[in-house]
This record gives C-alpha cells, structure tokens and sequence, in this order.
C-alpha cells in the first residue's frame, strides 16, 4: 500500500465523512443529547441550595444566614407559608427557630430546631444546608470547630 493512496483516502473521508448519517449518530447526537437531558433535569446550570427560616424569636442565626455565599436564604412568617414554600420545593430546607434558641445554645443546652425537607431536593442540597445550620449553630454559641479540613485537588 503506498502512503499516497492512504492520504488521498484519508483526505477523502475528512472532506466526506462529517456529511455522513453515522457520523451524525456517532459523534454529534450524543452531545445533542447529553446537553438536552442536562438542561431538563437541571444539573448543568444547578444553583446555590435554598434555605427558609421562620423565627419564632429574634435570632442572630437569621442575620448569619443571609450573610452566607453558599446559601440563598429566604424568611417565612407563618408555619403554613414555610411548609407551603417546602412542598412547592421553593426552598430546599424549611427550619423553624425555637423563641430562645439563642439564649439555649450559648448556655450550652440543647434546643431542638424543627425542620422541613423538600423531598426532590438534591442530596448534595440538603447535605449543604445541613452542615451550614450546624456550623451557624455552633458559631452561635462561640464554639470553635472542632477539625480542621485540608482540601487537596487530585488531577488524573
């Protein structure tokens, strides 16, 4: 086989190949698709989790909340609203602040925050949300975290 019928073959299917139907199925379809079914369900453009607090009596821990990037946190007024706003998933997480939450904690006493979970959240929401309340919590009482975590960025 001589090199030059192998480059005029090659050239060949450069020049040709993209107009094919199997190179549309092969290489363009899977990426139309990929992008669509990311659109629909939301991964590709995914957003801050949601937070509603309804305060029962004036906590700080509200003031703290909004003052957080990786939060987007919204007040409630009433129960009803809060769990309206949860089920209707425009919030991720619904809590309900006890009136003396504040006192509760820095007296190092537990106090029991009542909470309502969207159930199509995502895990990586809920898991967000979560460990927040518990470090709001814990800076609410003028506690140090206990741990500190070193992130270390692997590449392949």
């Amino acid at each position: 086989m001589s090199i030059r019928r192998v480059g005029v073959l090659l050239g060949k299917e450069l020049v040709q190949g993209p107009k094919s139907f199997i190179f549309i199925w092969a290489v363009v379809a899977p990426i139309v698709i990929s992008l669509v079914v990311s659109l629909v369900f939301g991964t590709l453009f995914s957003e801050k989790p949601k937070l509603g607090i309804l305060d029962q009596g004036n906590s700080e821990m509200v003031t703290m909340a909004k003052g957080l990037a990786s939060l987007i946190t919204r007040e409630y007024g009433t129960i009803p609203e809060i769990t309206r706003a949860v089920e209707s998933g425009a919030v991720d997480v619904g809590i309900v602040l006890p009136e003396n939450l504040d006192d509760s904690v820095k007296r190092g006493e537990s106090a029991e925050i009542k909470a309502y979970i969207w159930g199509e959240s995502l895990a990586k929401d809920r898991t967000i949300v979560g460990v927040t309340i518990a470090n709001l919590v814990r800076e609410l009482g003028g506690q140090e975290v206990p741990i500190e975590i070193e992130s270390v960025t692997l590449r392949l």
